[in-house]
């Protein structure tokens, strides 16, 4: 092994209301077979150390798997490098069963369709002896199946697999000779065994799907809408199903507006978060918007499916009048916070060095992260989301843009916009969503903002496309961190590590946590993966 280099960067002190960020960095050298290995492990041992594993490549021949520990104190100093070894592990090989469901077809017959279809797979998992990890083998079968007691055609909107136990739950409708109920929205629950449970849903009138999504619980929860002709286009319908087919909550609540368009939710505790924008117009949602559908439809290549895309077609070239925050507690609404978005303007605030601000006009946003603070405000941070048909016409590209941040306060009203520039705007990089998170003071007064960059890149997402030689566009991050002064509703400058993408995060075991200190690690490597990079900040 060569000499190792240690690099030690600057530590950069910043003050923030009576109180200090740290911020420090260092580099190491790895070894020529670390270097050609992969980082296998990231952990803090009962000395307070950090370890870094590197696994070295495994040699086919050997009954042994060879490790390299890089190991530090908390404040980045190098201690050593420990060599290790283990037997190769021995496991049996898995068959994997699988329930999926879709819409449409692969022909010109039934590619918009939505009549719902449910197929089982059978996969092999290999233990690869040499490699010393699962591989997928090959593809026992491949089938459309029927439920056994299937009592009609379905359309599907939203699925919901569990593979550990071969189970899927759906959303689904199936069409009514009801004049006043056209459409009978209702859950599917289908088995391993392909038994399936019809879970029709109360919903007194015609109804379009809002939104739907997966709880902490494993509860699936879903809005719907009042269609044009209803007696009360606000009367909304929130409604909670457990997988297994129990209803749990089905409650009607007023919307803010006839025609709310959900850009995400988000779980804290036992409160729901709905963010949502509405149009200026006093129409119903159906008039506005079409059912969002989020289930695959393996024929349509633009899109998730033909109903998705017509949402999708809608809602992106949309520039709301109002952004709206709603409170839910165990199914019913507690608060829906309401502000224009003409007052954003003056709301915006941008770091002191930042010179423009741009703020939020009204369009779709993909939300990356939501965070409750202990007096009730919240943070609603993503980005501006547009898509793009490319490949001739055969594929869909996301592409995400300017960084919003949002602060409401308990009730769901805004305090202001936190209007913060991108470090990188070329293509590659905008082809992937930053990531965004929040570390709360020790006053509880503040909260750290940290934004992990995107610096795009052509490479291989994964072991196969590299041992296939596919390469593609992949998303590498870089940290950045400020501060938010929750009661002045100020934000900090940021302060950049990594050399403002020198240094790169790996793609995993690439952060720890300290809760005792509130320190913040940072694992990563230089373009040509030989060289170990950690970072710290210190969140207090």
């Amino acid at each position: 092994m060569k000499n190792s280099i240690t690099m030690a960067m600057a530590v950069m002190l910043f003050g923030f209301a009576g109180q200090a960020q740290q911020l420090k960095e260092t580099s190491r050298e790895l070894s020529k077979n670390a270097s050609k290995g992969l980082l296998d492990n990231s952990f803090i041992n009962k000395d307070g150390n950090l370890v870094f594993t590197y696994k070295m490549k495994a040699d086919k021949k050997s009954d042994v798997v060879n490790y390299e520990d890089y190991i530090f104190d908390s404040d980045l100093n190098f201690k050593t490098v420990e060599q290790d070894n283990k037997q190769k592990e021995m496991h049996e090989n898995k068959i994997m069963t699988s329930l999926s469901a879709f819409v449409g077809g692969g022909n010109s017959f039934n590619v918009m369709s939505m009549s719902l279809t449910l197929q089982r797979e059978e996969w092999e998992r290999n233990w690869n002896y040499g490699q010393q990890r699962y591989v997928w083998g090959r593809r026992l079968s491949k089938e459309v199946v029927k439920p056994r007691n299937s009592e009609g055609k379905y359309k599907g909107y939203a699925a919901y697999p569990d593979d550990e136990n071969g189970t899927i739950f759906i959303i689904a409708s199936a069409d009514t000779d009801e004049k006043d109920n056209k459409t009978q929205y209702l859950g599917l629950y289908i088995n391993s065994s392909l038994d399936l449970k019809e879970v029709p849903f109360s919903l007194k009138g015609n109804y379009s799907l809002a939104h739907c999504g997966e709880l902490e619980s494993g509860n699936v929860f879903a809005v719907f809408a009042p269609n044009k002709g209803s007696s009360n286009t606000s009367a909304y319908v929130y409604l909670e199903v457990s997988k297994q087919g129990n209803i749990v909550h089905n409650t009607v609540f007023t919307a803010p507006a006839p025609a709310i368009a959900i850009m995400d939710y988000h779980q804290s505790g036992d409160n729901l978060f709905l963010v949502a924008g509405s149009v200026k117009k006093a129409e119903a949602y159906d008039s506005e918007f079409a059912s969002y559908a989020p289930i695959y439809n393996p024929g349509y290549s633009t899109s998730a499916n033909s109903l998705m895309d017509k949402y999708e077609k809608k809602i992106y070239k949309q520039e709301f009048e109002n952004i709206h925050l709603l409170r839910f507690e165990k199914g019913n609404l507690v608060s829906a916070g309401t502000t224009p978005v003409n007052q954003f303007k003056s709301k915006t605030k941008t770091p002191p060095s930042q010179k423009k601000a741009t703020p939020y006009e009204g369009k779709k946003i993909i939300i990356q992260n939501f965070f409750v603070a202990p007096n009730g405000d919240c943070l609603v941070t993503g980005q501006l989301e547009d898509k793009k048909i490319v490949n001739s016409g055969q594929d869909i590209q996301y592409f995400y843009y300017d960084i919003v941040c949002l602060h409401f306060d308990k009730n769901g009203d805004l305090k202001a916009q936190y209007a913060v520039e991108k470090v990188n705007n070329d293509s590659k990089s905008e082809m992937f969503q930053s990531i965004q998170n929040f570390f709360l003071s020790d006053d509880s007064n503040a909260v750290y903002w940290e934004i992990l960059e995107v610096k795009g890149a052509k490479g291989y997402d994964s072991f196969v496309d590299a041992y296939n030689g596919d390469a593609s566009f992949v998303a590498n991050y870089f940290p950045r961190i400020a501060k938010i002064d929750l009661q002045n509703t100020t934000v900090s400058d940021f302060n950049i590590l990594g050399e403002n993408g020198k240094f790169l995060l790996y793609k995993y075991h690439s952060f720890l946590f300290d809760k005792e200190s509130k320190t913040r690690f940072y694992i990563g490597h230089d373009k040509d993966y030989k060289q170990l990079w950690v970072g710290k900040a210190i969140l207090k």
